[in-house]
């Protein structure tokens, strides 16, 4: 037997669902094709450790750049930016591009690159990490570039640029599933 509540739920709802709905195309459609989601019907989805460090380091976008600086008061230089990024997270990085470069568990530069991937640059033939940035995917970076005077998102250095890729760094867990991304 249905309670009256529910029929009376059952009867909004039909009303309020439009053509497109009905026929199984629209987002309500979408919403019912998935099923019953196990953490209550409620649950915002959970984001992965790395989708959260994305947005952390987007949210810095167009601090001023300062030299030896890491926070977004005072402004920042790319190590600094870095730290402050990855201190939300529990890392504690050293604040200094060359040292990070030795944090976390290497990455072969020629596989895929995942969000979050710490990117380590030196100039020309010079082997010294001078420069390090945040990888955000789609084969963008986030960085404080210190000829823009600013953090910023942009592509990350072909091979024929000043700055050059020497190494890549995995420092986050990914919450989702409790192994390092490398792994």
């Amino acid at each position: 037997m249905i309670r009256p509540s529910r029929l009376l739920i059952a009867l909004v709802f039909a009303a309020a669902v439009s053509p497109a709905q009905a026929q199984g195309t629209g987002p309500l459609a979408a919403l019912l094709a998935r099923g019953a989601n196990p953490d209550g019907p409620f649950a915002a989805k959970r984001m992965a450790a790395t989708d959260s460090l994305v947005v952390r380091a987007r949210e810095q976008l167009g601090a001023r750049y300062k030299y030896a600086a890491a926070s977004p008061e005072r402004g920042f230089d790319c190590s600094g930016l870095v730290k402050y990024v990855l201190d939300a997270f529990g890392v504690d990085l050293p604040h200094n591009a060359a040292r990070i470069a030795k944090v976390g568990e290497p990455v072969a530069t020629d596989s895929s690159l995942k969000p979050g991937d710490l990117l380590m640059f030196g100039r020309g033939r010079n082997p010294r990490i001078s420069h390090v940035g945040i990888y955000v995917g789609d084969g963008k970076m986030i960085h404080a570039s210190t000829s823009q005077h600013r953090v910023v998102e942009t592509a990350v250095p072909s091979k024929g640029a000043l700055l050059k890729l020497r190494s890549v760094r995995r420092v986050l867990r990914d919450s989702t599933t409790g192994k390092n991304g490398s792994e």
